[in-house]
């Protein structure tokens, strides 16, 4: 039942993002960024201290009112520090390595422009869901992190401010997360982003 909910979910996102990749009235905006997560876990013999990351995707905004849609899709990579308990060990020793953890994240927002959209200057805001799926774990050999401990779907709350000057954009997005991000422990992803690109 879970499994079908996720597809139920994932083949609307589909749906809505392309209802608005054929509308005429549709900006492409292909950006890259860097990012920084809040993600701490405490498991049994290790714990985990998210790093920054970098991300790549793109946006559309469609529509030409003060209102527009504004899917996308992005590969997001997260850096995070794995610390090990030194009791877990027996030598007293704190082991220590980092590992990446690589996801899809297909925003759904509703965007609202706070300026003209034709001048040389644009500000707009945003808000919406971003759900996000798991793709891969880099393993490391001193923990047994990998992607089974990840809820490899989840959910997200985003709010956003981007400004354009001429065909460049710079946007500053936070995502709440809104479900645990691992299976067994509590603790979830929330995200700052800050991503430069262009539009056209």
């Amino acid at each position: 039942m879970k499994t079908m909910r996720q597809s139920i979910a994932w083949i609307a996102c589909l749906l809505l993002f392309s209802a608005s990749a054929v509308s005429a009235q549709t900006t492409f905006n292909p950006k890259v960024g860097v990012n920084v997560s809040g993600l701490d876990a405490k498991f049994s013999d290790y714990k985990t201290e998210a790093r920054a990351g970098w991300n790549a995707g793109f946006d559309l905004r469609s529509g030409r009112g003060i209102f527009f849609l504004n899917p996308g899709v992005h590969y997001f990579s997260y850096t995070a520090r794995l610390i090990q308990d030194p009791e877990s060990n027996g030598n007293n020793v704190s082991f220590k390595d980092e590992t990446t953890i690589q996801s899809l994240k297909v925003p759904l927002n509703i965007g609202l422009r706070l300026t003209g959209d034709n001048g040389i200057l644009g500000i707009h805001a945003k808000g919406g869901i971003t759900p996000t799926y798991v793709l891969n774990v880099k393993e490391r050999p001193n923990f047994s992190l990998n992607v089974d401990d990840l809820n490899r779907f989840t959910w997200g709350a985003n709010v956003g401010v981007g400004v354009d000057i001429l065909f460049l954009t710079a946007e500053l997005n936070y995502e709440m997360g809104l479900n645990d991000y691992f299976k067994n422990v509590e603790g979830k992803n929330n995200t700052l982003t800050l991503s430069v690109g262009l539009k056209f």
